[in-house]
Order: C-alpha cells, then sequence, then structure tokens
C-alpha cells in the first residue's frame, strides 16, 4: 500500500514538472510570433534557446535532485511569466486592448504613453498576445506546484 501511494505521488510530481514545462513552452512559443514581427525570424531563434534551457533545468533536476537546478528553472520560470506573460502579455495586449475598447478605438496621449506602442495590431497578433498572458498564468500555477511539492 506504501508503494502505491509513494508510485502516487511520483506520477503527480512528474505530473507538475511535464505540464510545468508544456505551459512555460506554449508562453514562450506565443511570444515569439509576437516578438517576431518586430525581430523577424530570430525571435523564434531565441524562443528555442529559452525553450532548451526550460527542459534542460527541470529534466536535469528531476533526474539529479541537485537544488541548484531547481533554483535557475524556478528563476527562468519567474522570467517567461512576468517578462512575457505580464509584461507583454497582460500590459501590451490585454491592457491595452480593453483600454482601447474603452475608449472607442482610440487611446488619449496619457494612456498611450504608457505602452510601447499605442496602436492595436491584428487581431491574430493581439490574440496571439492575449493568449501568451493566459498560457502564462498557467506555467505560473503549476510552476508553483511543482516547486511546491519539491521544496
Amino acid at each position: 500500500m506504501i508503494a502505491n501511494n509513494s508510485t502516487q505521488v511520483s506520477e503527480q510530481k512528474m505530473s507538475a514538472a511535464a505540464l510545468s514545462r508544456a505551459y512555460l513552452s506554449a508562453t514562450v512559443i506565443l511570444a515569439s510570433i509576437t516578438h517576431a514581427y518586430v525581430f523577424g525570424h530570430r525571435a523564434f531563434i531565441a524562443g528555442f534557446i529559452v525553450i532548451a534551457f526550460i527542459y534542460a533545468f527541470n529534466i536535469l533536476y528531476l533526474r539529479t535532485r541537485n537544488k541548484v537546478f531547481l533554483v535557475f528553472y524556478g528563476l527562468l520560470n519567474a522570467w517567461v511569466i512576468i517578462g512575457f506573460g505580464l509584461f507583454n502579455g497582460f500590459w501590451n495586449h490585454v491592457l491595452k486592448a480593453f483600454l482601447n475598447y474603452l475608449h472607442n478605438g482610440h487611446l488619449p496621449s496619457f494612456l498611450a504613453k504608457l505602452f510601447m506602442t499605442p496602436e492595436i495590431g491584428s487581431s491574430y497578433f493581439e490574440g496571439v498576445g492575449m493568449l501568451t498572458f493566459i498560457m502564462s498564468m498557467c506555467a505560473a500555477y503549476y510552476g508553483y506546484k511543482f516547486i511546491k511539492e519539491e521544496h
């Protein structure tokens, strides 16, 4: 009976780790799409490198249980969630679209200064930006769940 419970706990940890990696990767891919409008294909190269580090730190921790890898994974997790999810996804897409909607499609000058580009982009561009925020919130939940179980 005890072995069965430990197997279930181990599967739950692996599940939280796998879901954390998946949602972080989705966040980076979506952020790469929105950044490709400005930086071109280099955004996808940078995104691939970030995803490689996500997988490397997560898998290295799971195999070695070395806390250094968990700390680096947590820091990378925070950077992706705050930078891509909150700043890019929420601030530059969700909040900007909402404020544009409230002001009939034109931001007042005092609000326009708050954003990198005050104009609304295509539906696809803004939709991908909003999905970046949603994926980052899922990544935050499973990253927290994974790190809490490991701590």
